[in-house]
């Protein structure tokens, strides 16, 4: 038994190594338990504007062999030669006017180095097999030991423990199910030219089979993949995406690396906090990466629980139900936002119209491109209004006809 920290942390991935960060710079013991070695592939390898204040507040420097700029997106749909750019400086005052693209493997390795230099405690190799709040206190065990303290962070990712082990999770259904994807390295210069070298766009490709997407990385690297709402396999990247054109002449002469399939995402914990715990980043909700949301909704969602819980930690307040009420009511508006845009993506004509068209209603674009910075916490943002409200009317309306047929 491990008595005597204040906050027991599962997972050291970005919201982990966060909320570890930011807690102990303000003085509370913090452990956190990793069941992986670092550094670690994963994916999620584009941020939004929103994020960059928490990289600065931590104190995470943009090294060259980690971060690439990126300016903003560009929609690109290669059967009908139609495509839109949407950069960041267009959006909304009060959000930062870029973004980055990353290496995970090394961000999160940078990110969990700035957790350890402020205080926080990591061990790897550390298998959670169990965890929850008892009362005055918490506890995670591992296949080694049992560790307890007041509270309790599930930063554990798509693992979802607390979620899994509480039956609180739901599945968005409209939204992709699988992604393929792979990486090159080694881009020729006429690649990097079309890419941009000052820009570094993400290419998200509409395509018939689902989307994709093309990002810069370090070291003239290229992330590769697609996201479709049935079940998929390397083969449907091979066919597909692998066929297009333009990946065609970004990655000639480069060197293809190992294919990956993910499945089974996009989801909500429907209770993302309580008495002693909360759930934070990919543990609390994981969209369709469509627009690149993941990451930065992980980065201030966790400074903000870290924020919240430092000061009831100070008062003796931890244990209070309510502690994180506001929080999840905050985080639920980002979901909901970022929720209701994929899902016109997926089910309407929005991307044709609004990516692939000219916008020639100016407000109407900052605010479209706010949301794409991840600026969802703002008021006064009309696009922002707009899909909401669109959303809350689809909700009333699907409650009248069940009511209806009930």
């Amino acid at each position: 038994m491990n008595d005597g920290h204040d906050v027991l942390v599962i997972g050291a991935g970005p919201a982990g190594a966060t909320a570890a960060g930011l807690l102990a710079q303000a003085g509370h013991s913090v452990l956190v338990l990793e069941k992986d070695e670092f550094p670690r592939f994963h994916i999620g390898e584009s941020l939004l504007p929103a994020g960059l204040p928490v990289l600065e507040r931590l104190g995470v420097d943009p090294a060259k062999d980690t971060f690439v700029y990126k300016a903003g997106a560009e929609f690109v749909c290669e059967e009908s030669g139609r495509r839109g750019v949407f950069v960041f400086r267009e959006s909304l005052p009060g959000c930062a006017r870029h973004a980055w693209h990353v290496d995970r493997a090394r961000f999160d390795k940078a990110l969990r180095d700035r957790a350890v230099a402020l205080g926080a405690e990591i061990r790897h190799g550390a298998t959670v097999v169990d965890a929850g709040a008892n009362g005055d206190s918490v506890f995670v065990k591992t296949r080694e030991a049992t560790f307890r303290g007041r509270y309790l962070i599930d930063a554990s990712g798509q693992s979802r423990l607390l979620g899994r082990r509480a039956g609180t999770l739901k599945p968005y259904d409209r939204f992709g199910h699988c992604s393929v994807f792979t990486h090159y390295e080694g881009l020729g210069d006429a690649a990097v030219e079309e890419i941009g070298p000052t820009t570094n766009n993400i290419r998200i490709m509409l395509r018939p089979e689902g989307w994709g997407w093309i990002i810069p990385l370090p070291d003239r690297a290229l992330s590769v993949g697609i996201v479709g709402r049935t079940k998929m396999t390397p083969e449907d990247l091979e066919r597909g995406l692998l066929e297009s054109p333009m990946v065609k002449r970004l990655t000639a002469g480069s060197r293809r690396l190992a294919t990956h399939v993910v499945g089974n995402f996009s989801y909500r914990n429907t209770v993302p906090s309580g008495a002693r715990f909360t759930s934070i980043g990919d543990a609390a909700c994981f969209l369709d990466p469509v627009f690149s949301s993941g990451v930065t909704l992980a980065l201030r969602g966790a400074e903000a629980v870290a924020d919240k819980l430092s000061a009831a930690l100070g008062n003796g307040a931890e244990a209070d139900p309510a502690l994180l009420h506001d929080h999840d009511a905050g985080m639920d508006r980002a979901y909901r936002t970022f929720a209701a845009l994929i899902e016109r993506f997926y089910h309407t004509n929005f991307a044709e119209t609004m990516f692939l068209g000219p916008v020639d209603d100016q407000p109407l674009r900052r605010g479209v491109m706010s949301v794409l910075a991840g600026d969802v916490w703002r008021e006064g943002n009309p696009f922002q209004e707009m899909l909401l409200a669109a959303k809350r009317k689809e909700r009333a309306a699907d409650a009248g006809r069940s009511g209806h047929a009930n």
